[in-house]
């Protein structure tokens, strides 16, 4: 699997986003050559590992649209990304 970096995006962003938890960022990171703290250009393709960490949360990145990009500049912007349903359902 593969997956292509948008911008503002750091491993672990992608981590959640396809693999739906951080427990995918060493792996990735790994399989990339990189460092766990590296930050890969937009458009970069990164491999991903096989293994399924979270069905329930990639699946919901994957519906709902959730594109984490944490070194964006956000100048004041509410982060937002999961709704009311969301926190009801993963207390």
């Amino acid at each position: 699997m593969e997956a292509v970096v948008k911008d503002g995006q750091t491993l672990a962003d992608i981590a959640v986003q396809e693999c739906g938890s951080l427990e995918a960022l060493a792996d990735i990171a790994v399989m990339n050559g990189l460092a766990l703290t590296d930050v890969p250009a937009a458009g970069t393709v990164i491999r991903l590992p096989d293994r399924e960490y979270d069905r329930v949360m990639r699946e919901y990145c994957a519906a709902n649209g959730v594109s984490p990009a944490t070194t964006r500049d956000m100048s004041g912007v509410r982060l937002g990304i999961f709704s009311e349903e969301f926190t009801k359902v993963f207390k």
